[in-house]
């Protein structure tokens, strides 16, 4: 019996591979602090779906229209020609693999994929008839080499525990470039396994993650990984490369990353008028922005309910009164008041005007406490001792 080496991925973890993934639990964070309304998440979530189909056939040289893209992936128009077809194919191709999260991968998924995105594209078609049999096409059959590395491949896929969902993705994503596959859509496999994995592991920013667009974007570094005829290239070379191969991955992921912020940054916008504030307040709604689903890390006896409501209250309105607070929560002034001295001492809000005139407002230029960390969460404590290494 041939044994297979297990796949031990030549990479090393740098601190900016683990600034990237701090910035994507940021963003996840940042996603539920704003709280999209569910008509707009839908809207984005099929958006985001029509960009990686979009993309992943541009980068496969089938660049069609996007609007018949999005007409397709929402069953308006049905796909006649192959290109159009190839859209129709990838769609199904991406939610089959959706079916499967609680599947490892396996083998039989890149066959699945042949299915999908060659053989039903050129076969399951009105023209093909007894006089176009060259049109066709026939199923191939993985090398027992190829199938060996596979095997090794999602062995490490699927056991490993070292690296993070991230990190493998893109491991995962250039081995398959370097593997002969089968005579097309390897890129497209690539991308659409990587995206399997990344929602398998829900690190995909609930469905917005369209990496393709990013790779579009960065098509020439990108095809020297796997070629522009679908040949690969020096695949000794390319196997000694993986850490290049994985820094220009992250990249690319930090890249979707930024992209998505504005999109949220957008939605938070509007949602509290940001065009009709002044300057202070706009200044003040970028700070709640970036910063404010960090009251959620704060423990119960540090603020309360009632605190952090306030915090949120402010938050959205730019500042407030006392007066208005007890209004708010039916409570006296005193209560309110000492609400206020513990949000003073932590310096979360700062005082603006006088007598009648007093407002207490989001202090952005934030303070930190020593005797905080106690009570800050694991992930916010990593984040600040690797911001002083």
């Amino acid at each position: 019996m041939i044994l297979v080496n297990k796949l031990d991925p030549g990479i090393h973890i740098e601190s900016e591979h683990y600034q990237i993934l701090q910035q994507y639990n940021e963003l996840l964070k940042i996603y539920d602090f704003i709280d999209l309304p569910e008509p707009i998440q839908s809207i984005e979530l099929l958006n985001s779906a029509i960009l990686r189909t979009y993309y992943a056939n541009a980068i496969d040289f089938n660049i069609i229209d996007i609007k018949t893209v999005k007409y397709i992936a929402e069953g308006k128009i049905k796909p006649k020609a192959l290109a159009e077809r190839g859209i129709e194919q990838y769609i199904k191709a991406e939610q089959w693999l959706q079916t499967q999260l609680q599947q490892p991968l396996t083998i039989s998924m890149l066959y699945q994929l042949q299915q999908l995105l060659i053989l039903d594209l050129y076969n399951n078609r009105e023209d093909v008839n007894l006089f176009t049999a060259n049109s066709t096409r026939h199923p191939e059959k993985l090398s027992l080499t190829t199938e060996m590395e596979l095997e090794s491949l999602f062995e490490y896929m699927n056991q490993d525990d070292e690296h993070h969902p991230i990190i493998k993705s893109w491991v995962m994503h250039f081995k398959l470039l370097q593997l002969n596959l089968f005579s097309e859509a390897r890129t497209k496999m690539a991308g659409l396994l990587q995206y399997f994995w990344l929602s398998k592991h829900g690190c995909n920013l609930h469905g917005l993650l369209s990496l393709e667009h990013e790779l579009y974007v960065n098509k020439n570094e990108y095809q020297a990984f796997y070629g522009e005829s679908g040949e690969a290239r020096d695949v000794e070379k390319l196997a000694a490369d993986e850490q290049s191969q994985l820094g220009f991955g992250m990249l690319v992921f930090a890249g979707q990353l930024e992209r998505l912020k504005g999109l949220l940054r957008s939605y938070f916008r509007k949602q509290v008028e940001f065009d009709k504030l002044n300057p202070r307040q706009k200044n003040v709604m970028n700070y709640v922005f970036e910063r404010g689903y960090r009251l959620k890390e704060f423990d119960e006896t540090v603020l309360n309910q009632r605190q952090k409501l306030i915090m949120y209250i402010i938050q959205h309105k730019g500042f407030i009164s006392t007066k208005e607070l007890v209004t708010e929560f039916e409570c006296n002034r005193k209560t309110i008041q000492r609400d206020f001295a513990q949000l003073l001492s932590l310096n979360l809000v700062k005082v603006i005007g006088k007598g009648a005139g007093l407002r207490y407002a989001v202090n952005v230029a934030e303070s930190k406490h020593d005797y905080l960390q106690q009570y800050q969460s694991d992930l916010v404590k990593e984040e600040q001792s690797e911001e002083f290494e």
